[in-house]
C-alpha cells in the first residue's frame, strides 16, 4: 500500500480500476503458485489477451486459459528455483508467447518480473508485470 498525494492505492483497489489483473485462481492453485498474484495491464494485454478479431484474422488458435497457465507456471518455477538463493523480491524471468500482433506465428522470448510484496493485510503476493513497470502507486 502507498501513499501519494494523500489518496492511498491498495491493490484491491488497483484490481478495481484494472491498473492490475488478478490471476485466475483455479489456475494459479493447479501451477502451485506460492502466493496471491496478479499482473499489470500490460503483461495481460501482451501475454494472456486474445483479441477476438487475432482468432479469425489469423487462423490461429490461441486460448487464454492457456497462455495465463503458460504465464504463470513459468513464474512459478523461476520463484521456486530461486527461493532461498538471496534473490531481491523483484525477480526477473523470460516466456515464449506468440504475440497477438496479427502477423506472428511463432513464439517469442519476452522477459517480465515477478515482484514480492505485502498485500493490503499484509500477506506475500506476487505481482508480474514487465521490467520497466513497478507496483502501482
Amino acid at each position: 500500500m502507498s501513499t501519494t498525494t494523500g489518496t492511498v492505492t491498495t491493490r484491491a483497489r488497483a484490481i478495481e480500476t484494472g491498473a492490475l489483473i488478478e490471476a485466475d485462481p483455479g489456475i494459479a492453485a493447479e501451477v502451485e503458485f506460492p502466493a496471491l498474484v496478479a499482473m499489470t495491464q500490460a503483461v495481460y494485454a501482451d501475454c494472456i489477451a486474445v483479441p477476438d478479431a487475432y482468432r479469425w484474422d489469423t487462423g490461429i488458435r490461441l486460448d487464454e486459459a492457456e497462455r495465463e497457465w503458460d504465464l504463470l507456471i513459468t513464474a512459478s518455477r523461476a520463484i521456486k528455483a530461486a527461493a532461498g538463493s538471496g534473490h531481491p523480491p523483484r525477480l526477473a524471468f523470460s516466456l515464449y508467447r506468440v504475440p497477438v500482433d496479427g502477423n506472428s506465428r511463432d513464439p517469442q522470448r519476452v522477459t517480465l518480473v515477478a515482484e514480492a510484496s505485502p498485500g493490503d493485510n499484509g500477506e506475500r503476493v506476487i505481482t508480474i508485470m514487465r521490467p520497466s513497470e513497478h507496483l502501482p502507486q
